[in-house]
């Protein structure tokens, strides 16, 4: 496996990626826009996050396959950024949570930053579990701030103090 900076090159795999997983996905967050779901929706979320000074994505490739998406967006430059990160569910487990979360934090390095930090729903104990594997702890309580599937979840947020990394 190996990472990939996001390029319009992936617009096919990508969406397949997301196609395979939209209803996992959606388990754990908000579903996408229905026209996300196409050549050009695929297409103008590529273009919009390569062309954003605030977002780098990358795809974790193994073969051919895209096996997870992983971003850091947000970022302030000598202050901080997010981190996310999406896993195909037939690779949960095994893992590529923390292998995207530990590169995310190499990545991070060279922005010069104070801290990363990434949310979280309730409803998403394992993406917890990896933060708390990888030198994330618990900020912030926002309770009720989301709603998804019908439901009032609370948000978790976690830092990481970019001191902490090496």
């Amino acid at each position: 496996m190996h990472f990939e900076l996001l390029h319009e090159s992936h617009t096919h795999r990508l969406l397949d990626f997301e196609n395979q997983n939209r209803a996992y996905f959606e388990r754990f967050i908000s579903p996408r826009e229905t026209s996300f779901y196409s050549e050009s929706g695929v297409s103008c979320h590529i273009s919009a996050l390569t062309n954003s000074e605030s977002t780098t994505a990358f795809l974790l490739i193994e073969g051919e396959r895209i096996v997870a998406r992983a971003n850091i967006k947000n970022l302030i430059h000598n202050e901080h950024a997010e981190i996310g990160y999406r896993v195909s569910q037939s690779d949960t487990g095994k893992g590529v949570a923390s292998v995207c979360v530990q590169f995310l934090i190499k990545q991070a390095a060279q922005f010069n930053l104070k801290y990363l930090c990434a949310y979280v729903m309730d409803n998403n104990r394992a993406s917890e579990k990896v933060l708390k594997r990888n030198g994330f702890h618990l900020e912030l309580c926002l309770p009720n701030k989301f709603t998804h599937q019908g439901k009032c979840l609370h948000g978790y947020k976690y830092l990481r103090n970019f001191q902490s990394f090496f």
